[in-house]
């Protein structure tokens, strides 16, 4: 008899942890599912957390008067500490927003969806878009002025472009050199990659992408690629091993790959990425699922 009872209390201790464990675990879900669905609503995408792969919107919401500035002072030597250089010379818009070059050592990082990202600079070092705008502006390592008295002082000759800046920022001090800084964030928000096949298949376009594609995909998530390459952008929102996670938007468009540059072979960064010695098979369907992004 009292052997009896004592398995029972046994099997109910047992039954009573495997359904607290249970209750943990799906509670740890549906709070990441919460965290991502915040995550995707703050740039205007609607999904609820629970899918890992998401479009981006076709537009993030910005001022079109003062974006159309930022686009201008964008490729305006003014903003730079030479006259060879522009931010449009390193970021090149139709390479993917890189020049695949290494700059002080250092790889030049995409402009493109750089408003997804959550840290900036190679090491990730930076949280604030404007912040790391500014400093391209006012140091002359990256190619800025000096300061932004110095940009100012550049541009205020320039009647017709002080008079736009004055109407877009009427009720924000015009012309000045933080206006400019804001200019060019503003412009950034419209340097974003939607509509990609990827895009169309995230949103329920099953064809959108092929066989091969898709069973990339599938790899890429048992590889667990996505703990680092996460987020909107696949990337851009946390450091490893020192180095900010680059953002596999547009990784095709790129000549070469890692903080350094030091490798231009697609096919060697798949196999050489953690959590990788992946068959050659699937190598290649990663390889496949990434040109589509």
């Amino acid at each position: 008899m009292k052997r009896g009872v004592a398995c029972g209390v046994l099997a109910v201790a047992v039954v009573s942890i495997v359904a607290g464990v249970f209750v943990v675990r799906r509670i740890a879900v549906r709070d990441a599912e919460n965290a991502r669905g915040e995550m995707y609503r703050g740039y205007g995408i609607f999904a609820d957390g629970s899918r890992l792969f998401v479009p981006l919107p076709p537009m993030l919401a910005h001022n079109g008067a003062r974006a159309a500035l930022g686009r201008q002072l964008f490729n305006d030597r003014r903003l730079a500490c030479s006259q060879r250089l522009v931010c449009g010379a390193c970021h090149w818009l139709g390479a993917g927003g890189t020049d695949s070059k290494t700059h002080h050592g250092i790889l030049t990082r995409p402009a493109y969806n750089a408003v997804f990202a959550t840290c900036y600079l190679h090491d990730g070092s930076m949280t604030n878009l404007r912040d790391v705008v500014r400093m391209m502006v006012e140091t002359p390592q990256f190619c800025g002025g000096g300061s932004l008295a110095v940009v100012e002082a550049k541009i205020a000759p320039d009647a017709s472009l002080v008079r736009r800046f004055q109407s877009a920022y009427e009720s924000e001090g015009g012309f000045n050199g933080t206006n400019v800084v804001d200019s060019v964030v503003e412009y950034m928000k419209t340097l974003i990659t939607s509509g990609t096949p990827y895009d169309f298949w995230c949103a329920g376009h099953e064809n959108s992408i092929g066989l091969e594609q898709r069973r990339g995909s599938e790899v890429f998530l048992a590889a667990r690629c996505i703990e680092c390459h996460d987020g909107p952008a696949l990337g851009g929102r946390r450091v490893s091993g020192g180095r900010k996670v680059p953002s596999l938007r547009g990784l095709s468009l790129r000549k070469s790959y890692f903080a350094k540059g030091v490798e231009g072979d697609l096919d060697v960064v798949v196999r050489r990425m953690p959590g990788g010695e992946l068959t050659p098979e699937d190598g290649k369907a990663v390889k496949a699922f990434l040109q589509v992004l």
